[in-house]
């Protein structure tokens, strides 16, 4: 390999390393909270779709390298030029090429390691195991560019920077460059069309499916099911839960039936505990919106027209990932539609819609305009318009040590419910309140027992039973609503679960695509 075209291709090598460095570690840090004090280093944004195509790139790189050694066998041929030799005294000449071998299989462990697991996990494939390894072989690399590069800043200072950068190219050298690229982009379009497959199966009208969460109608029995591993949440084991989905419909609904694991059932949301000193909100990251202790478990699903990678491209990730809207507290991102589409979201939560038999139905569009005085901006993440019914926070004004109840339950034994009704309550006052120090209130006061309109469009009901969750949930096909996505052949799909963590969700990479067999 000529000095002009090694140039090249180290320039390349070296860029797309940099990127997948960058993006790689922005996505981990989403469940690596010490990664978050580089977060003024790391890309933010849609860095998905970023760290896919340079990690194809670098892929083939990869191929072309082990292609050339194969055909040449010459593995030091790179490591240190002989001329350079020439001008060093033999034994320090001898211990430079040690020194440089030594390091460069650092390198070609870290890079033949980070290839495999990452196209292994682009495809949704032994991703539990994968993805600790794939992580190690991004520090592998780190410490590698450390080694590899210090010794050369120490020969040649300023200089190293030309001779990082070719000075021209023969038609040669283009085709090949060229020919890199365009495998690279084949590569990429290929993992896109790759999806999980959901068959959803037809049941007559007249068959009653009932969402109880017990699931024990024969057609669930029968029907086929599809196990989705998804990674990086708080609090399960190890950060990971398997999630399993059937479908059935009708003419005119979709009935789902989602189970995961989960060691212990979360049912309480930010409890209001009586100290000497007033009341206050139990909590652990609530300041900040992540709270990972004293909340509800949850589950939410997006759906989507098309697939993209980084849930259809709606994952801004980064403390400031959107140009011109506000920083988010946690540093984790948002989620919201630049492309101005609309993404279905449904919101089931185990205290606030569970006992309302329902999914809180949102949607994911574009980032909404703030507010004043708003303290928490959720860009694309909002809610479907409601006619009535809802649930709000039991504080008149959220601080971090004291707060104000709303209200107090008329009959005490309430107070330990997780939930606090309207019309059971009084509103707050001093001299009505003899609670004793270490009693609890609920921090979810309910208007009425339900949603009403759009934002009622998904029923829904959750029970758990030995470590696992069984969720049922139906919606018509066609609600006719803006916000909603039709459920048809070809609708793209992607869970998450939540064990007690208000935002730290379990994720998977490829898409689940609905296949009606009606």
């Amino acid at each position: 390999m000529n000095r002009k075209m090694f140039v090249s291709l180290h320039l390349i090598a070296m860029s797309t390393v940099l990127l997948n460095l960058l993006t790689g570690l922005r996505i981990s840090s989403l469940d690596t909270p010490v990664l978050m004090y580089f977060d003024a280093i790391l890309i933010s944004g849609a860095v998905h779709s970023m760290h896919l195509i340079s990690g194809y790139v670098f892929s083939v790189l990869v191929l072309y390298f082990i292609y050339y050694q194969f055909n040449n066998s010459q593995l030091s041929r790179n490591l240190l030029n002989k001329s350079q030799l020439k001008k060093i005294p033999h034994k320090q000449g001898y211990r430079a090429l040690s020194y440089h071998k030594w390091v460069n299989r650092l390198g070609y462990i870290a890079g033949l390691l980070s290839v495999i697991t990452g196209l292994f996990i682009s495809f949704d494939l032994m991703v539990n195991t994968l993805q600790p390894l794939h992580f190690t072989s991004a520090l592998l690399f780190l410490l590698y560019l450390v080694m590899h590069s210090w010794i050369y800043i120490l020969q040649h200072g300023k200089g190293v920077l030309v001779r990082l950068l070719p000075s021209s190219y023969t038609h040669i050298a283009w085709l090949k460059l060229a020919s890199i690229a365009l495998i690279a982009c084949l590569l990429y379009l290929f993992n896109i069309p790759v999806k999980h497959s959901l068959l959803v199966s037809a049941i007559p009208m007249d068959v009653l499916i009932e969402i109880d969460g017990h699931a024990n109608e024969p057609q669930w029995l029968t029907t086929p099911s599809i196990a989705i591993n998804t990674i990086g949440g708080a609090n399960f084991v190890d950060g990971n839960t398997q999630v399993t989905i059937k479908a059935l419909s009708n003419a005119q609904e979709t009935f789902f039936l989602f189970t995961w694991k989960d060691p212990t059932q979360s049912i309480e949301h930010l409890p209001l505990l009586k100290t000497a000193q007033g009341w206050k909100v139990e909590e652990d990251g609530f300041y900040r919106f992540d709270e990972q202790s004293h909340y509800e478990d949850k589950f939410a699903v997006m759906l989507s027209n098309s697939c993209n990678s980084g849930a259809d491209g709606t994952a801004h990730l980064g403390k400031t990932p959107i140009k011109g809207k506000p920083s988010n507290w946690h540093g984790k991102g948002y989620h919201a539609s630049l492309d101005n589409t609309v993404r279905d979201l449904w919101h089931w939560k185990a205290v606030r819609t569970n006992d309302m038999y329902l999914a809180d139905d949102n949607f994911i569009g574009a980032p909404a305009s703030v507010q004043h005085g708003q303290r928490r901006y959720s860009a694309g993440y909002q809610a479907d318009g409601k006619e009535s019914g809802a649930y709000v926070m039991n504080w008149q004004w959220y601080k971090a040590n004291v707060i104000t109840p709303k209200r107090l339950p008329i009959n005490y034994s309430l107070a330990n419910k997780k939930v606090l009704p309207w019309f059971s309550s009084a509103p707050y006052k001093a001299e009505l309140d003899t609670l004793a120090v270490g009693s609890y209130l609920p921090s979810v006061l309910y208007r009425s027992n339900r949603f009403e309109g759009d934002r009622a469009d998904v029923r829904a009901r959750g029970h758990w039973r030995n470590g696992v969750w069984t969720l049922e949930l139906v919606r018509k096909k066609n609600t006719l609503s803006k916000h909603d996505i039709s459920l048809k052949t070809g609708v793209c799909m992607w869970v998450s679960a939540f064990d007690r963590s208000q935002i730290a969700h379990t994720r998977h990479h490829k898409a689940i695509q609905l296949q009606y067999s009606l």
